[in-house]
């Protein structure tokens, strides 16, 4: 989750300012990469973030989609009372708009079924018994009758073209709200980023660390995804339980959908369709909030996302499927 990783970013920061180092060069300005940035700075460190895109936030940026910018990948603030992200959020006054993922306490009986569960049960044992297709309408397009297990969030919504904001306040200028969302400037305001700066290489020697052959610092704190990870030459090498790893280590697929429609035809401010095959599935939820416009928000997964994705008509296939599933 978003917030997991930044505060990864505060944990490697913490790690170098414990360490004495008083030039830090970040390699990426994803949340945990801007997290660290903050912490760095806050305890006077010299800080510079290098980052590969034209753009910061990482798996984290925004689009705009019928006049409101939506987050395109993270779009929660997830276990709201204790994220760190929604305490950051607060302070620079982000709109954030509560999210009903079900009215039934499924965090309270997944706990209950875990404390009840053998031994050596996993956790992966104790779901699929729970998510076991006899709990569930045999459909291949209604919606589960048990919704998935989940915990409290809030939604962060998206801000209206033209306006900006300021890290203290976070106020638009001009549009429907004040600039919020992953993709609003005050996450990255007042820090020291270079855009379009892909590091290639980095070397550790006794003086320190150098990137790129020419830029030294006291010490490196890398936050790039695995694939760009895989990309830079490290010397001396990483260590090999570390590049065995990366090896191994991949991410599944995810697609995201939104769409702005004329009129609402769903009731519910959440719900999942299941497609044909074993582990297709989506959930939906209702942005209508956001700015009054009809809204749902689809997140795919599984093996059906390979013939959704395919053609030109994207939108209108699934729309199609929603609409048979809402009735």
């Amino acid at each position: 989750m978003t917030h997991g990783a930044y505060e990864t970013g505060l944990h490697a920061a913490n790690w170098a300012i414990t360490a004495g180092h008083q030039h830090v060069i970040i390699v990426g300005a994803g949340m945990a990469g801007l997290g660290a940035a903050r912490q760095l700075l806050a305890h006077g460190v010299t800080t510079e973030i290098h980052e590969a895109r034209e753009r910061t936030g990482g798996r984290t940026t925004g689009i705009d989609v019928g006049g409101f910018t939506f987050d395109l990948g993270a779009n929660w603030l997830q276990q709201y009372d204790d994220n760190l992200l929604a305490r950051l959020a607060e302070q620079w006054e982000l709109r954030v708009v509560p999210t009903d993922f079900g009215s039934e306490d499924c965090e309270g009986e997944l706990r209950e079924r875990l404390a009840a569960a053998p031994e050596h049960a996993s956790v992966a044992d104790v779901r699929d018994a729970w998510l076991h297709p006899a709990h569930r309408r045999p459909t291949s397009t209604g919606s589960s009758t048990r919704p998935s297990p989940s915990t409290p969030a809030r939604h962060s919504t998206g801000s209206a073209p033209g306006t900006a904001s300021n890290p203290a306040s976070a106020t638009a200028t001009a549009g429907l709200s004040a600039a919020t969302g992953y993709s609003s400037t005050a996450w990255r305001q007042g820090l020291p980023i270079s855009l379009d700066t892909p590091v290639r290489d980095i070397r550790i020697d006794a003086d320190g660390a150098v990137i790129n052959e020419d830029v030294r610092a006291d010490a490196v704190i890398v936050t790039v995804p695995l694939g760009p990870l895989r990309d830079i030459t490290f010397t001396p090498a990483l260590p090999e339980q570390h590049r065995t790893a990366l090896t191994h280590l991949g991410a599944g697929r995810v697609e995201k959908i939104i769409m702005r429609l004329d009129r609402r035809f769903w009731t519910a401010p959440y719900f999942r369709i299941h497609g044909p095959a074993s582990g297709s599935i989506s959930e939906w939820l209702d942005a209508t909030e956001a700015d009054g416009t009809p809204t749902l928000v689809g997140l795919f997964a599984g093996p059906w996302l390979d013939d959704l994705w395919t053609g030109d008509d994207i939108a209108g296939r699934i729309l199609s499927d929603v609409l048979r599933a809402g009735g």
